[in-house]
């Protein structure tokens, strides 16, 4: 199955690792780590029905814009004014969720690593 969204880990100069999240007909948003475990936490906690929340609204430190996800009854709509809006099944969600984590989880591993000898960041 084909996810509906894809996430590429960068290093950016100045604001050190971040992942960038595309999704259908949608900009690239770049993410923080703590934004991609943030989103990933309430991605997860919504679409598994653990939070009463009906709105993720996010606006990332390193991108030009912000966006929201709104929960509706069978699914997320991931809402940017001015570009079509991005379904994602509740399944699809946990799925973008799990990748957030571990695309941090990663991240931050090798961070550490590589301060560890003594590197500022992986490449």
């Amino acid at each position: 199955m084909t996810q509906p969204f894809s996430l590429e880990p960068f290093a950016h100069g100045f604001l050190g690792p971040l992942i960038a999240l595309r999704l259908p007909g949608q900009p690239r948003r770049r993410l923080t780590l703590q934004e991609a475990t943030i989103l990933s936490r309430a991605l997860d906690a919504v679409a598994k029905g653990a939070s009463a929340e009906r709105l993720i609204y996010m606006s990332p430190v390193a991108s030009d814009c912000d966006f929201e996800a709104r929960v509706v009854s069978s699914c997320l709509v991931v809402v940017m004014e001015g570009f079509a809006d991005a379904r994602l099944s509740f399944e699809e969600a946990m799925q973008l969720a799990q990748a957030l984590k571990e695309a941090a989880d990663a991240w931050l591993q090798g961070v550490t690593a590589e301060k560890e000898g003594g590197d500022e960041w992986p490449t």
